[in-house]
């Protein structure tokens, strides 16, 4: 077969790969991979490896939360783009659904920033319960600021399996600015941000008069049923100006916290160990933190947790447990893959990149589809970009490559690194 030919099979598939299932498929947007961090991969890592939300196919583009919800049911593949701000007045569910990639445009925001201190219903903005192999990318979450009355969260995750939260900026949650629960499991958290840009709201009946607490991973002691869940990687997040504690606060889960960055300049504590937590703590920055790690596994017969922090700025290299857990070790999961980049380079690389910073421009296209190696391929011969442009090598991020199968077939893959 000529260099000709696969060429153009090459170009065919990635037209017919990139979110060409929708009539008006080229309406849609497309991710500027040229201005993303050279240490961002622009793909779901470490426990989330797997996801692949809604492959690109499907798009439609929402302006309203009730075009949103729509949008999300079901379990067929979807990729929806948020334009402009969404409003909401108290926490709204989505249950039941999988396949589907939420991703937003520039200043796509859900928002519910009116507190009323008399009804703790109407605080929070999104709550997933029950979905699976979900993608939510480039969104801000805004809230009313923190207030201690039992109230909602920005996000709350509950009993969600495959989930990649990517790129989005969570501000002044009420309760928390984004939690996981119930047996939700293989999370992926990955440049996001979390900060508190309004002052908190004292009196509230759960008794803090400064409830700024960014993210609790397990509800409870007592919910057994997330032993052996709550696998979770954060990987280059942000905990930024506000954040007082709970960054995350951890029950259960195997967590691996790597090339994070903590920068609040009034936080009590930053991760926090509760039972049965297992925490790996890789490469991140803490930045004048007086403390940055707490254990809060100390009450009765609920003692038991781990924590290993390793190669970090700002924090010593240690472990420290009680009870029988074995200590985790992602890199001696099987199959986990994450590199991580230096200590060193996390505080400017992170503020850099953390947060709603993805260039995603209207008129082209775009899709969540990876695959994640070449297994498939033999040799690859051709290598090319999404814009079809002919590149020399595998770039980072998603490309094309052409090449043949084991029986000498020529095939074409979506391939990222």
């Amino acid at each position: 077969m000529t260099i000709k030919l696969l060429r153009r099979i090459a170009l065919m598939s990635l037209t017919a790969l990139l979110c060409a299932t929708t009539a008006h498929a080229d309406e849609f947007p497309a991710i500027n991979t040229t201005a993303l961090s050279t240490h961002d991969q622009n793909a779901p890592i470490g426990f989330a490896a797997s996801v692949t939300g809604g492959n690109g196919e499907n798009c439609v583009t929402v302006t309203t939360f009730d075009a949103l919800k729509s949008a999300m049911t079901g379990t067929g593949t979807k990729t929806i783009y948020v334009s402009g701000t969404l409003y909401v007045t108290g926490q709204q569910t989505i249950q039941d659904t999988s396949n589907k990639t939420i991703i937003g445009l520039p200043g796509a925001t859900l928002s519910n920033t009116t507190l009323d201190t008399s009804d703790k219903t109407k605080s929070g903005i999104l709550y997933l319960k029950r979905c699976t192999n979900i993608i939510v990318r480039n969104i801000t979450f805004l809230g009313a600021g923190a207030y201690d009355y039992d109230g909602n969260d920005n996000l709350t995750v509950d009993n969600c399996q495959n989930i990649w939260i990517d790129h989005c900026d969570f501000q002044d949650g009420v309760d928390g600015n984004f939690d996981c629960k119930n047996q939700s499991d293989n999370i992926c958290v990955s440049w996001c941000r979390f900060r508190y840009l309004k002052e908190p709201t004292e009196g509230g009946s759960g008794g803090s008069n400064d409830h700024r607490f960014s993210n609790v991973w397990g509800s409870s002691d007592k919910a057994s049923d997330d032993e052996g869940k709550l696998n979770t990687t954060f990987v280059s997040c942000w905990w930024d100006e506000g954040c007082r504690e709970r960054m995350p606060r951890i029950r259960f889960g195997q967590v691996h916290i790597v090339n994070c960055l903590y920068s609040s300049t009034v936080a009590n504590y930053c991760v926090g160990t509760g039972y049965r937590c297992n925490a790996y703590i890789e490469k991140c920055a803490f930045i004048n933190q007086k403390r940055p790690w707490k254990n809060y596994a100390t009450s009765g017969s609920y003692t038991d947790y781990n924590i290993t922090v390793t190669d970090c700025v700002g924090a010593k290299d240690e472990q420290s447990h009680s009870g029988d857990i074995d200590y985790f070790n992602p890199h001696a999961v099987s199959g986990y893959t994450l590199t991580a980049y230096g200590k060193e380079l996390v505080e400017t690389v992170v503020k850099e990149g953390a947060g709603t910073t993805l260039t995603i421009a209207e008129g082209q296209k775009y899709t969540t589809a990876l695959t994640s190696t070449a297994a498939n391929l033999t040799s690859v011969t051709d290598y090319y970009l999404l814009s079809g442009a002919k590149a020399s090598h595998q770039s980072h991020g998603i490309c094309i490559g052409v090449g043949k199968d084991a029986a000498g077939k020529p095939i074409t893959k979506k391939l990222y690194r």
